[in-house]
């Protein structure tokens, strides 16, 4: 044996209350029970356990895992399911209400406080190396009858445990989680002084150390194996208190297991064996002969707020199991040791010479396969053969100084980062931690029979990914791209995208390409994402399954909740909401459902009160035109029909800009500037059968607000810039206004918003127009104080619109007009650059004393 496993205690060097209950593992009560402690994914339980099942040929395998899962176990054993899959459980029901924030009013009804869905959803791994795997396929394969032992999913227990999503738990609403965990062995004091006394880098390199670098030889005595993961186990379990087991779920999960024991005994005749996280085997060796034997199951009673559970065996991936991806339960780089396994399988020690470990071939072949990846990928420090033959010998010999069996998963890492990497490690070299973990890791995804019972809605979502090239046996997230205007496949496969992303599948990003809703970027002729296919996917699909058979439907009745909803939110007639409906629709291919949503937008644009809602359903109209062939909207004749109305629609609820206030005037301002754009995006449509559109409405609107009396001033300074802009005035006319607003008699507040609207409108008119600019100066100029500081903030709001040179060019003109020539007007703009806040607090200070002393000299008019 290895020198590492010595590092574990003898029987006599365990507590006595450990070293108690070791005899008893192995049938040493003569009970015929054998208890097997495993962890979770482990190669070496996994192997031993084989061993132990063959030579035992046991009358029943109890395994840990939820016992209202039993009818999913013939599955395992099923020739066309293939590792990694796992349980999927789901509950749905009705999140709690939130209480209003502090603060708000108590009869207010926020939106967040709308009751919801909520989907909790938990996950039971297996892999081709876990122990359950094994247990439950070598069981049924020996006749044994095989049971699950667990607290069922159901159980009000593991909602306590998980939160409800309603509180601070630890879980989030919709997340999915793994019910198998093993953060004990991460925080056990035991193991890590162990892991340090022989130079690991954590728990898991210490157990890769004990357990699976022994030969295969030492892993097939399974009596001495058990025995000394029992000894782990229990040495990690002495770090826990009663209270904190009880209170984190172990203690209720083992006395239901132990019942379970207790009755499997009573009922049948011949051995037993009963695999569990050896966590629990301690206190399981402990209770089950004083155990209570299990009553029979009573029917699972209704929860009011829920929906009764379901339960599915998916597909999973290994980049579910990594450890080095949270999962709790998982052994690090579940990619290298499904290599290890099946070199064990594939009887590697008879394929080598003697004495040695087919681990030293899986270094080997892992070492070659990942230099030819950086070649592919053609990375600046790519592996040469000689530094993988280099690296190999590395890895053996680390191994052999470690004391090692044969070279492990942290040896091989030693050995890569010291002959692969030549500087500092990731620099130049594109991420290469990363790409070592991922390719350590693994990509491959398992596969479940059509006997497993997956929704409609998988199948349906599998076959269209499989069209849209999505790969299906691999979790790697790939680039997809796709030439929407030309090819029709491709525009197909765009709307499967759209639709997962739109149910937030997960299976889709959105990386580039036009933006149908925004209506920005419509010139690229390519969409790009990147999609991979994962076990969380199917279970978002298994969560939507209730709402359909096909992704088409699915789409389909989220999008008529949502159209629902829009009275609900007050914008029952809102054409914006209607035609993003409509736009949502081509997007995801809901083309059947658009003649219905085209009756529902030309409603909402007859009864549409809100002129910003019609101008926004006027710019994605606009954005359906232009992009109607990719969208598939070509064949509808209603379209041009809607752009011809949008414009007289939006034109008739124009006039009550004029009456905005002062605190929305910016909004009515700029909302006035998208129907101007609006207008001209649909005159040059003209030529495309929309319509004509009488350009001239809008001017006489824009007339009225800028010559009638009593209109907003940020409005009448927004239409007089777009009248001169589009040439409905000329110079003469612009002056006039502009010396009635700046001129005697002008209230400044008025004339202050009246210069934001024409600078939001066209910022540069203030350089052009010299009659704008003196009189801006004269009504500053006739201000105290106390008028320029109130007044400030307005003129500073107007004079962002100004690019820097603008500015500087502005303030250049502002000093001729005082006096100052041209050179020293351009130096003085640009002092600002060389000015500081001191600078100006000092020179305020100057001007307050100089002030002072004209006054006490009788020269006050001197003050200018």
């Amino acid at each position: 044996m290895a020198v590492a496993v010595g590092a574990l205690p003898s029987p006599a060097g365990l507590p006595p209350e450990v070293a108690a209950l070791l005899p008893q593992l192995m049938d040493g009560g003569g009970d015929g029970i054998y208890f097997v402690p495993v962890r979770h994914h482990s190669p070496a339980c996994a192997w031993a356990l084989r061993h132990l099942l063959r030579e035992v040929r046991p009358a029943a395998v109890l395994i840990e895992g939820p016992d209202d899962l039993d009818s999913l176990l013939p599955l395992l054993s099923d020739p066309k399911t293939r590792a990694p899959v796992a349980w999927l459980c789901q509950a749905t029901r009705e999140a709690k209400a939130e209480a209003p924030e502090p603060g708000e009013e108590e009869g207010a009804a926020p939106e967040s406080a709308s009751p919801r869905t909520v989907t909790s959803s938990s996950f039971y791994p297996l892999c081709d190396y876990s122990p359950e795997w094994i247990a439950a396929r070598e069981g049924a394969a020996l006749g044994a009858q095989v049971a699950l032992i667990d607290l069922p999913w159901r159980h009000k227990a593991w909602e306590r445990r998980y939160g409800s999503g309603d509180d601070d738990g630890e879980t989030a609403p919709d997340a999915a989680r793994s019910q198998m965990e093993e953060r004990h062995f991460a925080h056990s004091r035991y193991l890590n002084a162990m892991a340090r006394q022989l130079g690991c880098v954590d728990h898991h390199d210490l157990w890769d150390r004990l357990f699976e670098l022994r030969t295969p030889a030492a892993l097939a005595d399974w009596r001495s194996l058990f025995a000394d993961v029992f000894s782990w186990c229990a040495m990690a379990r002495q770090d826990y208190e009663p209270e904190v087991l009880e209170a984190e779920l172990s203690l209720p999960r083992e006395r239901h297991m132990a019942a379970h024991i207790r009755r499997w005994r009573n009922a049948v005749q011949g051995p037993i064996v009963v695999v569990t996280g050896g966590f629990h085997t301690p206190e399981l060796l402990r209770s089950w002969k004083g155990a209570k034997p299990l009553a029979p199951k009573a029917p699972a009673k209704k929860n009011p707020q829920a929906t009764e559970p379901e339960a599915w065996l998916i597909r999973y991936s290994f980049e579910q199991l990594d450890a080095l991806n949270g999962y709790g339960a998982g052994m690090p780089s579940p990619g290298y040791y499904q290599q290890a396994w099946e070199a064990l399988e594939a009887g590697a020690a008879q394929a080598t010479a003697p004495g040695v470990h087919p681990l030293t071939a899986v270094a080997l072949d892992t070492l070659a396969r990942f230099a030819q990846q950086t070649r592919a990928q053609d990375q600046t420090d790519a592996v040469s053969t000689a530094l993988v033959q280099a690296a190999a010998l590395q890895a053996v010999r680390l191994a052999e100084l470690r004391g090692n069996a044969g070279p492990g998963r942290q040896d091989l890492l030693d050995a890569i980062r010291s002959c692969f990497v030549k500087g500092a490690i990731d620099e130049g070299t594109r991420g290469f931690t990363a790409d070592l973990r991922a390719f350590l890791g693994g990509t491959r995804i398992g596969d479940v029979p059509p006997s497993a019972g997956s929704p409609p809605l998988i199948e349906d979502a599998r076959r269209l990914a499989r069209a849209a090239g999505v790969r299906l046996d691999d979790s790697s997230a790939r680039t997809v791209r796709l030439d929407l205007y030309r090819k029709p496949s491709h525009r197909v496969r765009s709307r499967f995208l759209h639709a997962m992303a739109y149910l937030d599948a997960g299976l889709a990003q959105w990386v580039a390409g036009p933006d149908f809703m925004a209506g920005s970027r419509l010139n690229m002729l390519f969409e790009e994402w990147r999609a991979a296919w994962s076990p969380l996917v199917e279970a978002r699909l298994i969560a939507l399954a209730s709402d359909g058979a096909s992704v088409e439907a699915v789409c389909l009745a989220r999008l008529l909740r949502e159209e629902a909803a829009l009275s609900d939110q007050g914008r029952g007639r809102s054409a914006s909401a209607a035609v993003a409906l409509l736009q949502r629709a081509c997007l995801v291919g809901l083309h059947a459902r658009l003649p219905q949503l085209l009756a529902l937008l030309s409603e909402h644009l007859g009864e549409d009160a809100s002129l910003s809602s019609v101008v926004e359903c006027g710019h994605r109209l606009v954005t359906l035109w232009r992009a109607r062939e990719p969208l598939g909207v070509q064949q509808n004749p209603q379209l041009a029909g809607l752009l011809q109305r949008v414009w007289p629609a939006a034109l008739y609820l124009l006039p009550p800009l004029a009456q905005t206030p002062a605190d929305g005037q910016e909004q009515a301002v700029r909302l006035l500037l998208s129907l101007r754009e609006l207008g001209r995006l649909l005159s040059s449509l003209e030529r495309e059968g929309t319509g004509a559109v009488d350009a001239s409405l809008l001017a006489e609107h824009l007339e009225r607000f800028a010559t009638g009396a009593g209109c907003a001033p940020g409005v009448a300074g927004a239409a007089t810039a777009l009248l001169y802009l589009d040439g409905h005035w000329d110079d003469a006319a612009l002056d006039a206004v502009v010396r009635q607003r700046f001129g005697p008699g002008a209230l400044p507040h008025e004339a202050v918003q009246f210069l934001n609207g024409m600078m939001t409108a066209a910022p540069e008119l203030l350089l052009r127009l010299p009659a704008l600019l003196q009189g801006l100066d004269a009504l500053v100029r006739g201000w105290d104080d106390a008028a320029f500081v109130a007044h400030l903030p307005d003129l500073r709001q107007a004079f962002t619109g100004l690019r820097p040179q603008e500015t500087a060019d502005l303030a250049t003109k502002v000093a001729q007009l005082h006096g100052t020539d041209e050179a020293t007007a351009a130096s003085l703009a640009g002092m600002h650059y060389e000015t500081t806040e001191e600078d100006l607090h000092a020179g305020l200070r100057l001007q307050a004393l100089l002030e002072a002393s004209l006054q006490r000299d009788g020269l006050q008019h001197w003050i200018r």
